[in-house]
């Protein structure tokens, strides 16, 4: 973590202590620079890092503190209500069928997370479907929604469908900027787009707007350097795409190839045999973590949408 964003945690609780200082966005303004010199001042004696105070009499860094990641961050509320009508888990919902079958499958990421092996971090966990309409974006949602319920594990959730983002929609949330945003504007910085969510492990990052360059963007180095800080930045993160589908674009072979896990969500008695094949061709098998059977019937499956569960490898 830079020094610059070590005094931007600390600024979030000195920033909501002072009713003078607020979100930009919401009543009042930025952090004064009373705020942030004694944030320097306090984290200076934690720390020990005497630079600090140096980096602050620069113009630039000041700014950057003005609009710091935890002062700039969004507080989101999900809609519960509209999450119970599209039949998804709510974070204070009883206990349900679709609940189980995501606890179960949530199960298997967080084992595979546990026990992850050298190559793409294992906390990168894409969610993706041969074809549209199968219902990856319903399961990335409830995915994510499940793990953000564990005790041990903080979820950023990612709309990677980038030509089609729906995932602010289907929350009942009003997003602007994001993903697209930041890969072509390198001065835009990840906590500025993020979004945190009422659900209180649950972060969003949204799809931002929609670019004709999309899968060289996704291809960029900008992408991989993104991907790392993601990954690495905090150790109980796990990160979940909402992909496209492999096979109606091209984003969705790009970004698999980056991911640690990939689960693929597979619509009964709509994909064919050769569709899944092609599509599992597409991307690296070592990396999938299993396919989950949607729409399905079944004992203890028929819940909103038809059901949802783990299909066997």
């Amino acid at each position: 973590m830079s020094i610059i964003e070590r005094v931007a945690d600390l600024l979030g609780p000195i920033e909501r202590a002072n009713s003078k200082s607020s979100v930009p966005g919401e009543k009042g303004g930025i952090p004064d620079l009373d705020t942030i010199e004694r944030a320097v001042s306090e984290i200076t004696e934690r720390s020990g890092i005497p630079e600090v105070r140096k980096l602050t009499a620069q113009p630039e860094a000041r700014a950057r503190l003005a609009r710091a990641p935890s002062g700039t961050m969004r507080t989101l509320r999900v809609d519960r209500d509209q999450l119970r009508r599209q039949s998804m888990i709510t974070p204070d919902g009883e206990r349900s069928p679709i609940a189980e079958n995501f606890r179960r499958i949530k199960r298997q990421i967080l084992a595979n997370v546990a026990n992850s092996k050298p190559g793409a971090p294992a906390n990168l966990v894409m969610v993706t479907s041969a074809l549209a309409g199968e219902g990856k974006t319903f399961c990335a949602i409830n995915l994510a929604i499940s793990i953000a319920l564990e005790m041990d594990y903080s979820v950023l959730l990612v709309d990677a469908d980038v030509a089609k983002p729906s995932i602010p929609q289907l929350l009942g949330l009003d997003a602007g900027k994001g993903l697209m945003d930041l890969l072509v504007d390198r001065r835009i910085e990840l906590a500025e787009v993020l979004c945190k969510t009422d659900i209180g492990k649950l972060t969003l990052l949204p799809g931002g707007t929609v670019h004709q360059h999309a899968t060289e963007l996704l291809a960029s180095g900008a992408m991989r350097e993104l991907l790392r800080e993601m990954a690495e930045r905090y150790q109980d993160r796990i990160v979940i795409f909402d992909s496209p589908p492999l096979l109606a674009a091209s984003e969705a072979g790009v970004l698999a190839s980056q991911m640690g896990q990939i689960v693929m969500v597979v619509e009964t008695g709509k994909t064919t045999e050769a569709e899944l094949k092609n599509a599992l061709s597409r991307i690296e098998s070592g990396n999938i973590a299993g396919l989950v059977l949607n729409k399905g019937e079944g004992p203890g499956l028929e819940y909103g949408y038809g059901g949802y569960g783990n299909a066997p490898k």
